[in-house]
């Protein structure tokens, strides 16, 4: 019996983190019973509660039991809950402390990189689907093709894994192959510094069995030496050479792309996605027909919808290099004026990037800074968002002035995109109200 199997019920603390919801849902197809703790009800809760997992917004009534398994979020302190006296019970986990006991009992296929690894995920898992091979996922977003990102497969123990790098989650985890999108320059509150998150994935890319899939575009990745390598990138010495907008070469052959996703950041995944598939048995041609019917997942450059030609598009972007690559690609898409607003998130990530958010946002026509959404952070002395103003960038204190700001402003041919990790997301089908005067 594997050690999940122990427990029949499953308790699970932060159960509406994008995180630990899909292992939720992962757990609850598997057969267990899943229920568990979120501050409040929300989006994710409700998806959940379609799927038979009851979600509780206060713990008086939850008591500890043996024979019952909890999974703790990263972003719950342990000691402030009922678990305080039973933290070194064998059935007490964190999020990686769970994850290590999974990839040691299925063959796990990662997919890590700052940036596009949710997607990358979501896009891998959907291609094996789309093949009909029923491969087991856990990945940290909602598409339309499953809901939430959690799936129990019953195709030879294979799962297809999101693997975070945020407080080292993927150090500990045995993994066959792995793709890596990218490295850059984020979670260094507790990485310390990026030579030290740079080491980190050194050592998960080394300790892989199988295939490393490696972004050759990325400065960190190019020059990682180790048996079983396939890179992909623009170079003429890459596996998978990509020309962009749309194309890619193998093996001296060309290969056309066709997809619903926006920008250069999205073909690269893609190409990415295609190699590891190809990995697993599934032909070029049959991940590109895949591909054609992916529509992507939520909050990664969603559209919301439009009035009167005025388009609203939504991203969960917060680092710079990410904003960048969606302002980017909707300002290479559209020809009318892009007005964005721009949630920061947390006071330490706008510390440590601020001017390279800064300059990814004028790339915008028009930006509009919020508060800093604190993620539980506590403020910082001098970091505010009236830091950010310029030419071409505004603060706005109150998210609900921007309402009838946007209606006043736009005209038909413009887009307006929301971003930001934090409750920005909520705005965007509000304008789109507004707008049309609902």
């Amino acid at each position: 019996m594997s050690f999940i199997d122990q427990y029949q019920k499953v308790f699970i603390l932060g159960l509406g983190g994008s995180g630990m919801s899909s292992i939720a849902k992962f757990l609850s197809q598997k057969g267990h019973e899943v229920s568990g703790y979120d501050q409040r009800q929300s989006y994710i809760t409700n998806l959940l509660s379609n799927d038979g997992i009851e979600s509780f917004h206060d713990l008086k009534s939850i008591r500890y039991e043996k024979s019952t398994l909890f999974i703790v979020s990263s972003a719950v302190n342990l000691k402030n809950t009922f678990l305080v006296d039973h933290l070194n019970e064998n059935n007490v986990l964190t999020r990686p402390q769970f994850l290590k006991k999974i990839s040691q009992e299925f063959e796990i296929i990662g997919v890590t990189g700052t940036h596009g690894k949710t997607s990358t995920t979501a896009l891998l898992s959907h291609i094996l689907h789309f093949n009909k091979i029923d491969v087991s996922y856990i990945f940290g977003g909602v598409t339309t093709f499953n809901g939430i990102g959690g799936h129990y497969g019953t195709y030879n123990k294979l799962l297809i894994l999101e693997t975070d790098e945020a407080f080292n989650t993927f150090e500990e985890l045995n993994i066959s192959s792995l793709l890596v999108t990218n490295i850059d320059n984020d979670h260094l509150d507790h990485y310390g510094s990026f030579a030290n998150l740079v080491k980190a994935f050194q050592t998960v890319i080394k300790n892989v069995t199988k295939n490393k899939v490696l972004n050759y575009e990325d400065e960190e990745l190019k020059d990682i030496k180790c048996k079983d390598t396939i890179f992909y990138g623009t170079s003429e010495t890459s596996d998978y050479k990509i020309n962009y907008p749309d194309e890619f070469e193998y093996k001296n052959k060309l290969y056309k792309i066709k997809t619903k996703l926006i920008g250069k950041h999205f073909v690269s995944n893609i190409v990415g996605a295609i190699a590891i598939a190809e990995t697993l048995g599934i032909e070029i041609n049959d991940s590109l027909l895949a591909i054609e019917h992916f529509n992507g997942v939520k909050r990664r450059t969603e559209f919301i919808g439009e009035f009167n030609n005025i388009k609203i598009y939504d991203d969960y972007g917060h680092h710079s290099t990410e904003i960048k690559a969606t302002i980017s690609a909707l300002k290479e898409k559209y020809n009318g004026r892009l007005f964005t607003i721009f949630q920061p998130h947390r006071f330490t990530r706008t510390r440590d990037n601020f001017e390279t958010l800064k300059k990814s946002l004028e790339i915008s026509d028009i930006t509009y800074v919020t508060d800093i959404f604190p993620a539980g952070e506590d403020p910082i002395p001098g970091i505010h968002s009236s830091k950010f103003e310029s030419n071409k960038i505004k603060y706005i204190k109150s998210p609900r002035m921007l309402l009838q700001l946007i209606k006043n402003e736009v005209t038909p041919g413009d887009i307006v995109l929301t971003i930001g990790a934090g409750d920005i997301t909520l705005l965007g089908p509000q304008i789109l109200r507004y707008i049309k005067n609902e």
